[in-house]
């Protein structure tokens, strides 16, 4: 249950106009900067940016003002432009989430000072998340062993993205450690925004909203199984969650304002 402090910092000018700002902001992404990419046929995976602004009204708000943000960035930007898709309320339960889950981790990290560094298990995260998507290659063709060599089938295309992909894992799995570590002989004091924060609060919701509920909405809206969609999925999540990680690291140096 929300508390009495929580619901007036809500009411409080400065939260209402950021908010407001920051669910203008999100459903500018979503409708008009956002890429439909079809997954089985479908109009089925939608890459944007809305998610961020979403999340930074959590972390910087807490749960409530996320929440609503969540909820009125979702209606509003179905109104303005539903993408030729139907409304289906389970996206609005994701969108919501997408500002409550971040909003109750910083709500915990703020309260108690967690100072428990998160790239352990960030590194597991994207770790299962390239298994998920070597799985997939291998399950179809696109990778194989061939005396005892790894053969990649198929056209460029192929080679390119798998390329990529392993650059970006090893990337965002090295460089977390590395600013941390800098950040651990330079800095005494504690930071509420460190990298390894960060990038937990982006991975926990992108896996449990994005890849479990968003899949689960898309295979009942089009009445198709879950595994036709989840690939494509795990595929954009190798790439957006370092993506969305990165744009609030490097906004979150402007955070301490905005809680002024």
């Amino acid at each position: 249950m929300l508390s009495t402090t929580a619901s007036k910092r809500f009411l409080d000018t400065r939260t209402l106009v950021t908010s407001s700002l920051l669910n203008s902001i999100s459903i500018i992404l979503t409708r008009f900067f956002a890429v439909m990419i079809p997954l089985g046929g479908l109009p089925a995976l939608r890459l944007g940016f809305g998610q961020i602004p979403i999340a930074i009204t959590g972390i910087l708000f807490g749960p409530l003002a996320g929440g609503i943000t969540g909820a009125v960035a979702d209606l509003i930007g179905f109104m303005i432009n539903p993408h030729g898709g139907p409304f289906f309320p389970g996206f609005t339960l994701s969108s919501i989430l997408w500002g409550v889950v971040p909003g109750l981790f910083y709500m915990v990290i703020k309260k108690y000072k967690v100072n428990f560094n998160f790239n352990i298990l960030n590194t597991v995260f994207i770790l299962l998340l390239a298994f998920g998507l070597s799985n997939l290659l291998f399950s179809r063709d696109i990778l194989s062993f061939e005396n005892g060599k790894l053969m990649i089938q198929g056209d460029t295309m192929y080679t390119v993205l798998i390329v990529l992909s392993t650059f970006v894992v090893i990337t965002f799995i090295v460089v977390p450690f590395i600013i941390s570590r800098r950040f651990k002989y330079n800095n005494k004091v504690y930071d509420m925004y460190s990298i390894d924060k960060i990038i937990f609060t982006v991975t926990i919701p992108y896996i449990f909203i994005s890849l479990g509920l968003n899949t689960l909405w898309l295979s009942i809206m089009y009445d198709k199984g879950f595994m036709i969609f989840l690939p494509g999925r795990i595929l954009a999540g190798v790439f957006v969650i370092p993506i969305f990680s990165t744009f609030i690291y490097v906004l979150s140096k402007f955070f301490r304002y905005a809680n002024k």
